[in-house]
């Protein structure tokens, strides 16, 4: 019988689609009745405003490109709160690694998502509220910020290139318009600052409010360098 990989949380990091602790799970038509889901998202928010024939398309969309899936477990006090992750295709997930499905938007909208669930401002936001787990419940309740088509456009395209890790997201790299491979140290960086500030100038941050939220991370979290390399480029984006 075929199978697939199936990941759990431990298996991704931010940006880092590792794949630790994969097993092999079959491709059975009885794992795919469970995976399809008959009624996706009936306790979701949206489920009063989507038809549930849409939110199965959705979800049978997902299931055959790469997807951005989060950890479950997870706690306050570590280096971060959400950790988010763009997965590849074929890849089936257990239930400690749920996943966004996109009734509206392409490649770039998964993107921009993903930068804002990773991005420090919203970390700091979901430390407010998570004790053990991050799940579907909490994350409706957090608050996604307006980006302006500037700001939308940046955290899209870095967190694309970030998540472009290698050929396993070919497919998804040419679809959001950008290159495929790893990415040096100094680069991985620089693009995650411009996500960290563009989300923190969206909702009206200062470097002031930065400083209260540089109190609720560690120095191996979030290093001085970073926080100094943050607090210059929000400064110059205002």
């Amino acid at each position: 019988m075929d199978s697939r990989p199936l990941w759990k949380g431990e298996s991704f990091d931010q940006y880092n689609p590792h794949g630790a602790e994969t097993r092999l799970c079959p491709d059975s038509e009885k794992v795919w009745k469970k995976v399809r889901k008959q009624r996706p998202g009936l306790k979701s928010r949206v489920a009063k405003l989507v038809r549930v024939e849409d939110r199965r398309k959705a979800v049978l969309v997902e299931l055959e490109r790469a997807r951005v899936a989060f950890r479950d477990v997870t706690n306050r006090t570590s280096y971060r709160t959400v950790i988010s992750c763009l997965v590849p295709p074929g890849v089936f997930l257990t239930n400690t690694a749920p996943y966004l499905a996109f009734v509206d938007g392409d490649e770039l909208t998964q993107a921009a998502y993903l930068g804002i669930m990773n991005s420090l401002p919203f970390d700091w936001q979901a430390r407010r509220f998570v004790e053990l787990h991050v799940n579907f419940f909490i994350l409706e309740s957090l608050i996604v910020p307006r980006l302006n088509n500037e700001d939308f456009d940046a955290v899209a395209h870095n967190a694309a290139r970030l998540s472009a890790v290698d050929d396993r997201f070919a497919d998804f790299a040419a679809a959001a318009g950008v290159d495929v491979g790893p990415l040096d140290q100094d680069e991985r960086r620089l693009r995650l600052v411009e996500i960290d500030a563009r989300v923190a100038r969206a909702w009206d941050l200062t470097v002031d409010d930065l400083h209260v939220m540089f109190d609720d991370f560690t120095t191996d979290a979030v290093p001085e360098d970073y926080r100094a390399a943050l607090t210059a480029r929000l400064a110059e984006l205002a």
